[in-house]
C-alpha cells in the first residue's frame, strides 16, 4: 500500500511539473538575457583588425535585418556582417512572421551600444559566407549600464532564431546557444510560439500609389517600421540592376483625375528570383509588402508567377501596355526592355484637334533588336484649349512615353 501511495505521489508530482511547464508560456512582449549574461567577454580587441586578426572595434553603418548589419571599422573600413550561428526570419526581400520584430530587436540593442566589437566565426582572420558578400561573425556590444553581451546569443535566447550551430562543440559558444534555444522552446517564445506576431500581417489590402503618397500613415507604421501587405495593379516604367544583381523596378499608376503618374519602387530580388523576369512596359497585378528602404518606400516580398494567378502572387495582366519612345534610354539594351522601348518618334501626319483630342501619326523603331523596320503609330492626345498645336508638326522628333510627353503634361489617351 505504501509503495502504491509512493508511486501515486510521484505520478502526481510529475503531472504538477508538466502542467506548471505548460502554464509557463511567453506572452512575446518580454525580453530575456540571463543566459546571455552568463557568457563572459574576454577578447583583447584594442588596436586589432577584424579582417586580419579576427577581432576589432566597430560602429553601425546601416541596419539590414535580424541577422545582417553593415558596420564601419577604422582598421578595415565597411564590413557587412552575417551573424554567425543564427538565421532570423526574413524582413526585406521576403517578409516572414517575427522577421520585422527580430530586425527591430537588433536595431534597439545596437542603438544603445557604447562599444561594439566584432569577432570572426573562427577566431582567426575573417571569412565570408557562401555567397561571398558578407563576413561571418559574432557581434558583442556593451551599453552605459551593462557589460558586453553577445548579440547573436541574445537573439536565440529571445526566440528570434534557432541555434544554427549544428549542436556541435566545434562552435566556440555552442553550449550557450543550446541553452538559449532550449529556454526559448520551453516557454514557446516567438519563433516557437503559435501566437500571432503583431508586426506581421499576410492579408493584403487594396493599395493606390496616389492614396499612399497623400496618406502614408494608412499603410505604414512609422514607429515600428512596418508596412501593410498590399495588392494593386500598375505598369512598370523603369528598371535598375545593381552591381550585386538586385533588380529594382519602378511601378506606376496613371490617375485621370489629376492627369499625373504616381510611382513606387518594386524590389524584385536577384537574378535567381522569378520576379526579376518581369518586363518594363507590362501591366501587372502586384502583391507584396510595403517597406521603407533608407528614406524611400518600396514594395518587396514579391512572389511572381507566370502561370498561376493566386491570391498572393504577382501576375501579368497585359504585355506591352506602356510603350516608351526614347532614343536616349541608356538601359534599353537590357532584356527586360525588349518590345517596349522604341526610338524617338518622327511625326509624319498631324490632324486637327477635335473634341479636345489631338491625333498624329509617327514612325519609330525598336531599340532592341536594332535594325528593325520602322513602325507607324497613331497617338491620340488629350489637350487643353490653349494648347499650341504648332508644337507638334510633320518632321518633329518627339521623345515620349505611354502617358506623358517630356515637353509637357500631355496625356496620351491611346497608342495604336
Amino acid at each position: 500500500m505504501k509503495k502504491l501511495l509512493s508511486v501515486m505521489f510521484v505520478f502526481l508530482l510529475v503531472l504538477t511539473v508538466v502542467f506548471a511547464a505548460c502554464d509557463k508560456v511567453a506572452d512575446n512582449t518580454e525580453f530575456y538575457d540571463k543566459i546571455t549574461k552568463s557568457l563572459k567577454f574576454n577578447l583583447n580587441y584594442e588596436g586589432k583588425s577584424f579582417l586580419t586578426d579576427g577581432v576589432g572595434v566597430a560602429r553601425v553603418d546601416a541596419y539590414t535585418d535580424g541577422d545582417t548589419t553593415r558596420f564601419y571599422t577604422e582598421k578595415d573600413g565597411t564590413v557587412n556582417i552575417r551573424y554567425f550561428c543564427i538565421d532570423t526570419p526574413e524582413s526585406t526581400s521576403k517578409v516572414e512572421k517575427w522577421g520585422k520584430a527580430a530586425s527591430n530587436f537588433v536595431h534597439d540593442r545596437l542603438s544603445q551600444a557604447t562599444v561594439i566589437v566584432l569577432e570572426s566565426s573562427t577566431g582567426k582572420a575573417a571569412t565570408k559566407d557562401s555567397y561571398g558578400t558578407r563576413y561571418l561573425g559574432y557581434v558583442w556590444y556593451k551599453t552605459a549600464t551593462e557589460d558586453f553581451k553577445l548579440l547573436n546569443l541574445e537573439i536565440v535566447e529571445n526566440g528570434f532564431s534557432l541555434n544554427k550551430g549544428n549542436s556541435t562543440s566545434a562552435y566556440k559558444y555552442n553550449s550557450y546557444f543550446v541553452k538559449a534555444e532550449n529556454f526559448a522552446r520551453s516557454i514557446q517564445l516567438r519563433w516557437f510560439s503559435k501566437k500571432a506576431d503583431p508586426l506581421f500581417n499576410n492579408d493584403p489590402v487594396e493599395f493606390s500609389i496616389k492614396d499612399f503618397t497623400n496618406n502614408i500613415e494608412l499603410y505604414y507604421d512609422e514607429e515600428n517600421g512596418v508596412g501593410a501587405k498590399v495588392i494593386f495593379e500598375a505598369y512598370l516604367i523603369d528598371l535598375s540592376v545593381s552591381d550585386s544583381g538586385t533588380h529594382n523596378f519602378i511601378a506606376a499608376q496613371y490617375d485621370a483625375e489629376t492627369g499625373k503618374q504616381y510611382t513606387i519602387n518594386v524590389y524584385a530580388g536577384y537574378n535567381s528570383s522569378y520576379a526579376s523576369n518581369m518586363t518594363v512596359g507590362n501591366y501587372y497585378k502586384f502583391v507584396g509588402s510595403l517597406q521603407k528602404y533608407g528614406s524611400a518606400f518600396q514594395i518587396s516580398d514579391i512572389t511572381y508567377s507566370e502561370i498561376f494567378d493566386g491570391l498572393s502572387t504577382t501576375f501579368l495582366r497585359k504585355a506591352n501596355y506602356y510603350l516608351m519612345f526614347d532614343s536616349s534610354n541608356s538601359k534599353a539594351n537590357l532584356e527586360q526592355y525588349a518590345g517596349n522601348v522604341y526610338s524617338n518618334v518622327s511625326v509624319t501626319k498631324v490632324e486637327a484637334v477635335a473634341n479636345g483630342v489631338l491625333t498624329f501619326e509617327g514612325t519609330a523603331t525598336l531599340i532592341k533588336p536594332s535594325g528593325t523596320d520602322a513602325k507607324t503609330f497613331t497617338f491620340k492626345l488629350a489637350v487643353d484649349d490653349d494648347f499650341d498645336v504648332s508644337s507638334i508638326t510633320v518632321g518633329a522628333i518627339l521623345r515620349l512615353n505611354g502617358l506623358q510627353l517630356t515637353a509637357g503634361e500631355i496625356t496620351v489617351l491611346e497608342i495604336i
